[in-house]
């Protein structure tokens, strides 16, 4: 399970820098707002419930779809891990051509932001909506899922895997209303530097992040068809 978690926290990682800027100055808005702790809460868990909820139905679908196919493949090819293998390689393609989408695009995520009448009900509700929409591009996530895939898990495992990217995932959120309830409006020129920060240097961090990151992938799905995998987490 260690060996997992070292992989999956650099990835949460990377996918939280991909949207901090977006994300950010939502839930920054959600603390302005007439109920500020309980938008800012409902911003995160807007975020955390269909995501959450999204990686564990498709880890186990996926598991178990893959443990069915197992028995197909087996008599074909007698390595059924190369299946999770190959959707490794094909997701550390993708996302080194994302590097180059990147370099092209805004990196300033689209991120509803609350006005100061909005309730945590409403803030739930469109965030959810937002996250909803978004998941069928949520790469890093996909490549966690493989990881944790060939990690061959239980279910509890499954469940704790997921929970702990998540976790990783919106810690920065988590900070930034944290922080805002021990110094209150003292932090937002912080925050506001932050955001500034990343919007200036975020895409050259994420785009070198990416790369690595697709590279490693990539440079494991190829050594492990070799032999040799790089990454520590073997297929059962």
């Amino acid at each position: 399970m260690m060996s997992l978690f070292a992989v999956l926290i650099p990835i949460a990682v990377i996918n939280s820098l991909a949207t901090l800027s977006g994300k950010m100055a939502g839930v920054i808005a959600a603390l302005g707002t007439r109920q500020p702790y309980k938008a800012a809460i409902a911003f995160i868990a807007g975020i955390f419930v269909p995501f959450f909820l999204f990686g564990l139905l498709l880890a186990i679908g996926l598991d178990a779809a893959f443990d069915h196919l197992k028995t197909t493949v087996l008599a074909a090819w007698q390595n059924p891990g190369a299946l999770l293998v190959i959707v490794q390689l094909l997701i550390g393609a993708a996302m080194l051509g994302l590097v180059f989408w990147l370099v092209r695009t805004d990196d300033r995520s689209a991120v509803p932001q609350a006005a100061s009448d909005f309730s945590p009900v409403r803030v739930f509700s469109l965030v959810a909506g937002a996250t909803v929409l978004g998941l069928p591009g949520a790469i890093f996530y996909f490549a966690a899922i493989d990881q944790i895939l060939r990690a061959d898990l239980s279910h509890l495992g499954i469940f704790k895997a997921i929970l702990l990217y998540n976790f990783v995932y919106l810690l920065p959120l988590i900070l930034v209303v944290l922080v805002r309830r021990l110094f209150g409006t003292r932090a937002d020129p912080v925050f506001g530097a932050v955001r500034r920060f990343f919007e200036r240097r975020g895409k050259t961090m994420l785009a070198v992040a990416v790369s690595g990151l697709g590279i490693v992938l990539v440079a494991d799905a190829v050594s492990w068809l070799a032999g040799f995998p790089l990454l520590p987490i073997q297929i059962r």
